[in-house]
C-alpha cells in the first residue's frame, strides 16, 4: 500500500475543509502519475485512521472524488481509481511535501515581459516604517461611513439589481454624477457623466487609455525623469517613448515642440500638479502652450492629476482639461489618494467618442466593476463627507510634510537635498553619492526601515541617486522614529566607507 500518511499533508488551521484537501491532494497524485489507475483506496476508515481524521471527513473525501470522475466504489470490493483516466507514466514519490504548488510553469514564460520583475512586492517582514512613494493614512479614511453605506446598499430592496451584471461598463452613474459635481466645484471642470468612465485606480485607467490611443510604434512623449509604472504601460501597448527634460518649471514644452517638428507625436503624458516623482508643478505658461501644441499638431495630452486635491503653499492651477477647448485632454483622476488606496477607484474624462471606445474595451477586462461600493461612495460625496474628510486630512499631511522636512533638515541634512513640496504626499530627496542607495535601502531594511528601490536616471543615463519619500501614510512619532533609524543607517553605511 501506498505511503498515504506521507502523500496526504493536512492543514488544520486553513480554511479550506479537510474533506477537500484530501480529495485535491489525492488528485495532484493522480494526475502527477505517483497514484497509478486501478489501484484500490484504503477503506475510509482506514483512511481515517492514517490521516488521524474523523471516519465522516473521509468518506466526504470519497464521495467528492466519486462525484468527479477520480474513483468508483465497486460493491464488495472497495474503492478504486478510475480505469478511464488517461494512463499516467508513474514517477518516483518526491522527498519532502508533496502538496506544494508549482514554483515554475511547464509552458516557460513571456522572455519580453522580464522587466516586470521590478514590480515584485516587498518583504514586509520585520519593517516597522514604510518611507513609500506618497500614500495617503487609511487610519484618516471615512471607513466607519463607507462601511454603514455599504451594508445599506447591500440590504436595500431597491439596490438589489446592482448585484447583477450591469448594463452600463461606464460605472455607476450616481457616482458618475457625483464626481462631475465635484470636478466643477474644486477644478474648474465642466464635463457630463457621459464625459466620464470609472475604472479600478488610475493604472488601469493609463492602461486601457494607451490600448484605445496607440498603434505598434506610436510616439509618446514622456518626461525624462518620469513615472516608471505608466512609463512602462505605454510600452507594454506598443509605443514607443520621446523623452523631454524636466526641469523646476515641470516639462520642457520648447522640447515638445522641437519633437512635433521632427516626427509624429501621438500623445504627450503629463502630470501638471506635483510631477512624478520631482514633485514639481508645470507652470501656468507652458499649460497654455502645450494645449496650443496639441491643438496644432493634434496629440492627446493625458493629464495624470493624481494628488490635485492636496496642494499646501496656496490654491492649485487649474488642471489643462478645465482649459481644454479644442478635446485634446484625457484627464485621469483618482479616488484613492481620496479615500484609500485599496477601494481602487479611478476615473477618465474625455472626449465622449473617446470614452465610448474606453466602454466597448471595458467590457473585456472588468465587465461592469464594483457596482456596490461605487453606489456607497456616491453617497459619501453626496453628504459631504468627502469634502469633510479633505479638509481634515489636508490640514494633517500639511503638517506632517513640514515636520518630515524640518526632520531631514535636521537630522541628515548634510547628506542630502531637498526642497520643500507645495503640494502632494512625498518629498524629492537627493542622496549624497557616498550613500547608494541600493545598499542604503538594505541596511534600512535590517534597521526596519523600508525605502523606494526606484532608480532615476538623468537625460545620459546616469542614476541620480534621488527617491521619493512620503510622509503621508507616517504619524508624527512614526515621522520622527522613521528618520531616527534612516539617519542611523546612513551613518553605518559612512563608518564601513572608512
Amino acid at each position: 500500500m501506498l505511503p498515504f500518511k506521507t502523500l496526504i499533508k493536512l492543514d488544520r488551521t486553513a480554511r479550506c475543509p479537510l474533506y477537500i484537501q484530501i480529495a485535491s491532494t489525492i488528485i495532484r497524485q493522480i494526475t502527477a502519475g505517483t497514484i497509478p489507475v486501478g489501484l484500490k483506496l484504503p477503506g475510509g476508515r482506514k483512511l481515517a485512521e492514517l490521516l488521524g481524521v474523523s471516519r465522516r471527513t473521509a468518506m466526504l473525501a470519497y464521495e467528492e472524488l466519486e462525484a468527479q470522475g477520480w474513483i468508483e466504489i465497486k460493491p464488495n470490493q472497495g474503492t478504486f481509481i478510475h480505469t478511464n483516466i488517461p494512463i499516467i507514466h508513474k514517477q518516483n514519490l518526491p522527498i519532502g511535501v508533496l502538496n506544494e504548488a508549482h514554483q515554475q510553469s511547464h509552458f516557460g514564460l513571456n522572455q519580453q515581459l522580464d522587466f516586470l520583475a521590478y514590480y515584485q512586492a516587498p518583504n514586509l517582514k520585520d519593517i516597522q516604517y514604510v518611507f513609500d512613494t506618497g500614500y495617503p493614512d487609511v487610519r484618516l479614511a471615512p471607513l466607519k461611513e463607507l462601511s454603514q453605506n455599504m451594508g445599506s446598499v447591500l440590504m436595500s430592496k431597491r439596490d438589489k439589481k446592482i448585484m447583477n451584471y450591469a448594463a452600463n461598463f461606464n460605472g455607476h452613474r450616481q457616482l458618475r454624477t457625483e464626481i462631475v459635481k465635484y470636478l466643477a466645484e474644486s477644478r474648474g471642470i465642466n464635463t457630463s457623466v457621459d464625459n466620464l468612465i470609472i475604472t479600478r485606480g488610475s493604472l488601469m485607467a493609463f492602461s486601457n487609455i494607451f490600448r484605445v490611443l496607440l498603434a505598434p510604434k506610436d510616439k509618446v512623449i514622456v518626461g525624462d525623469v518620469s513615472f516608471k509604472v505608466a512609463k512602462d504601460i505605454i510600452q507594454i501597448a506598443g509605443g514607443e517613448l520621446v523623452t523631454v527634460p524636466v526641469d523646476e518649471q515641470g516639462m520642457d514644452i520648447d522640447a515638445i515642440e522641437k519633437a512635433c517638428q521632427m516626427q509624429t507625436i501621438r500623445a504627450v503624458f503629463v502630470m501638471p500638479h506635483h510631477h512624478h516623482p520631482t514633485t514639481v508643478s508645470l507652470t501656468a505658461a507652458r499649460r497654455v502652450k502645450l494645449l496650443q501644441l496639441a491643438e496644432k499638431y493634434h496629440f492627446a495630452i493625458v493629464e495624470d492629476d493624481y494628488d490635485y486635491d492636496f496642494h499646501y503653499a496656496s490654491s492649485p492651477i487649474l488642471p489643462m482639461a478645465s482649459s481644454d477647448r479644442a478635446g485634446s485632454v484625457i484627464y485621469v483622476g483618482s479616488l484613492s489618494k481620496i479615500v484609500a488606496p485599496g477601494l481602487r477607484l479611478g476615473f477618465i474624462i474625455a472626449p465622449v467618442d473617446f470614452i465610448n471606445d474606453l466602454s466597448r474595451l471595458s467590457r473585456f477586462l472588468d465587465c461592469h466593476g464594483n457596482t456596490a461600493m461605487e453606489k456607497a461612495i456616491a453617497l459619501l460625496f453626496k453628504d459631504g463627507i468627502i469634502r469633510r474628510h479633505l479638509k481634515k486630512s489636508l490640514k494633517i499631511y500639511r503638517q506632517r510634510r513640514d515636520l518630515f522636512c524640518n526632520l531631514l533638515q535636521k537630522e541628515i541634512g548634510q547628506f542630502i537635498q531637498f526642497s520643500i513640496p507645495e503640494g502632494g504626499l512625498a518629498v524629492w530627496v537627493l542622496f549624497d553619492k557616498k550613500i547608494r542607495l541600493k545598499k542604503l535601502r538594505i541596511v534600512c531594511s535590517k534597521n526596519g526601515v523600508l525605502i523606494s528601490k526606484s532608480i532615476f536616471q538623468d537625460k545620459k543615463g546616469q542614476n541620480l541617486n534621488a527617491i521619493r519619500m512620503g510622509f503621508a501614510s507616517l504619524n508624527e512619532n512614526e515621522l520622527i522614529k522613521g528618520v531616527e533609524l534612516l539617519k542611523m543607517s546612513i551613518l553605518e553605511i559612512l563608518t564601513e566607507n572608512f
